[in-house]
């Protein structure tokens, strides 16, 4: 029987854009079932055109109820604690205004200030997938190619255990057998210096 090859991208050349690319990610079908990653001072954050477009709705509550206007009688208990700077926060503006639940998990990467929040609908998204979408935004994982097709992501916990755990991993991500997958793990480059005689 020939084996699927799966092989492991060298670090240096994965990218996790393509991963972050997914319509699922996304609003894209009209229906805001997105996650957002809100921006830090090292990084723009993730559907950070429409995480603002929600911050800035929140805080048109929060001035008019300041103002004195009139807002949605279920806001109210909402914006006597508002705060647009804490993620926490507009994700109990999300669950109020689109009556499904909103939460806010939060990771932190290998270096110092490696840290993001995921803010995500629980009824569209499992805790398992918001881990793996945190640390691929944080570049905690990699990547390989099956059969020379690219794009399947591991998080490191998976990938650092080297064993049948991953491979079946890799074969459910293919749609095939475990056995069927000869899988190669990323070992190190060297450069092999060429050298002619001259004439």
């Amino acid at each position: 029987m020939k084996k699927i090859i799966a092989k492991e991208v060298n670090p240096a050349h994965v990218d996790f854009s393509f991963y972050f690319d997914n319509d699922g990610l996304k609003s894209v079908g009209g229906e805001n079932c997105a996650v957002y990653i809100p921006g830090t001072r090292w990084s723009r954050g993730f559907n950070n055109d429409e995480w603002i477009s929600i911050l800035k709705q929140a805080q048109a509550v929060i001035d008019d109820y300041e103002d004195g206007y009139p807002i949605d009688e279920t806001l109210k208990e909402w914006v006597k604690h508002a705060d647009t700077s804490d993620a926490e926060s507009i994700a109990e503006f999300l669950t109020i205004t689109t009556g499904e639940e909103w939460a806010v998990r939060s990771f932190t990467g290998y270096s110092q200030g490696d840290y993001c929040e995921v803010v995500y609908c629980v009824n569209r998204h499992t805790p398992e997938r918001i881990t793996e979408i945190g640390k691929f935004w944080l570049g905690c994982g990699t990547e390989f190619s099956i059969d020379d097709c690219y794009g399947y992501y591991v998080v490191d916990e998976l990938r650092w255990e080297e064993g049948e755990k991953l491979r079946q991993y890799l074969a459910d991500c293919y749609g095939c057998k475990p056995e069927e997958l000869e899988v190669y793990l990323y070992d190190g480059e060297h450069i092999v210096t060429d050298y002619r005689k001259m004439d």
